[in-house]
């Protein structure tokens, strides 16, 4: 019996609505990655209609990582200030510095797939399994607990990897360098590494500028 991989992979990217009572909404964002990649083409003809160049692709990037923390915000309602995992407890100020820290990751993965033969499921594993390290300071991966990091592969891999889909027509276009797996590897974690510490170095500047300590 063959098993339609594609069919598969947009039911399995429901399957964040069922457990929203349990794991909280944030996850949602895997959804979104299935809906876009099920209306690839449409997505593909609105975001040529917008320009279609790199400054549609920081957009789109960065509306997918605010959804994200929007969506987090929302998981941390609920919670005591001291007990909330976020940029900042008060959801304004954390929307605020949130931009501080999602730019350099959708900056530098943005002008990697420019240049190089990255795929959408590429940044999707290498941005996903190298958060799983990074992670509340290296905490999730220490927890070796498979569901935590089941969870943060989905939710960051795919909010890097929404705008490299978004955008998958016109890198089509592009004459992007070809590169192996090891080398890709190699690059993604670099870029990781680099946007992790440009992220921090953001944060300074923006807590200072918005008097948050």
């Amino acid at each position: 019996m063959k098993v339609n991989k594609e069919r598969l992979f947009h039911v399995s990217t429901f399957l964040p609505l069922l457990m929203v009572p349990w794991l909280g909404t944030t996850w949602l964002i895997f959804t979104v990655l299935g809906t876009v990649h099920k209306f690839r083409e449409r997505i593909w003809a609105l975001y040529e209609r917008h320009g279609g160049n790199f400054k549609t692709y920081l957009l789109v990037g960065m509306v997918s990582a605010y959804l994200v923390e929007v969506l987090a915000v929302i998981d941390n309602l609920t919670l005591p200030p001291e007990e909330r995992i976020l940029l900042n407890p008060d959801p304004l100020a954390d929307l605020y510095l949130a931009f501080a820290y999602y730019l350099p990751f959708v900056l530098y993965w943005g002008l990697a797939v420019r240049e190089y033969d990255y795929s959408w499921k590429d940044v999707f594993w290498i941005g996903g399994a190298t958060r799983i390290l990074m992670e509340q300071t290296g905490a999730v991966f220490l927890s070796f607990n498979p569901v935590a990091w089941l969870y943060v592969l989905l939710v960051y891999g795919s909010y890097k990897a929404i705008p490299v889909l978004a955008a998958g027509d016109c890198l089509r276009k592009r004459r992007r360098k070809q590169i192996g797996t090891g080398k890709k590897l190699a690059l993604g974690a670099l870029i990781e590494a680099l946007a992790f510490v440009s992220a921090g170095g953001l944060l300074w500047i923006f807590r200072r500028i918005g008097g948050l300590g």
